[in-house]
Formats: C-alpha cells, structure tokens, sequence
C-alpha cells in the first residue's frame, strides 16, 4: 500500500481544516459542489488552474497540492516550452543531486534571479 496521501484526502482535509461546506468551497473557485464531492471522493481530477485556485482559496502550499493531483504549474509548463532541450538536459543532468545539492542549486537559483531584478 502506498503511504502518500492523495489529492482527494489532502483536499478534504484542508476544506475541514477551513471549515467550509462543499458548495462554499465550489463557489469559490466557479466550480460546483458536486465537483468538489467527486474530486474528495478521487472520482475526478483537477486541471492545474482548478489546484491553483483551490490553494487560494484553502490557503495551501500550491506546490504541494499541483504534486499531489499529478498536475504542472502553467508557469512551469511555459518555462518548459521556452526551453525544449534545456529543461529536459537539465534535469538528467540534476537526477542525482543529494536533497542537499538541490537545495544549494535553488539558493543560488534564488541569488541569480535577486541580481537580475536588482
């Protein structure tokens, strides 16, 4: 059995957490309450602008809940398509990095695009 949560559990819980109805929570994302149901109950999946919009609206990491409904961030996808050989290269090259080489490559990421707006 596989220990990750799903989506539908995540997304129930936080809508517990807030304490919002069903239909609350589809109104607001313009979405009905039955399709809140069936998303909590794994019937249905979310395109990435409903996971968005949930993350607003549940104040969840959107990072998070994108991973969890097998879903990318469209900012991501445009990076992707803006970089069709670099992005894929990239990440080969990445594959093997420790959690904490990863974590140096979005420090220094991080220092790059500060320099830039600067």
């Amino acid at each position: 059995m596989n220990d990750k949560t799903t989506f539908a559990e995540k997304l129930a819980a936080l809508r517990a957490e807030k304490k919002m109805g069903i239909r609350e929570l589809g109104r607001a994302v313009g979405v009905t309450g039955m399709h809140i149901s069936n998303l909590e109950k794994g019937k249905s999946a979310p395109s990435a602008e409903l996971v968005l919009k949930l993350a607003d609206a549940l104040d969840a990491d959107p990072d998070e809940l994108l991973y969890l409904s097998d879903q990318v961030a469209p900012e991501v996808v445009n990076v992707i398509h803006q970089n069709p050989m670099t992005i894929p290269n990239f990440l080969r090259s990445a594959k093997d990095l420790t959690p904490e080489q990863w974590a140096l490559l979005q420090q220094q990421v991080e220092d790059m695009t500060k320099g830039k707006k600067s």
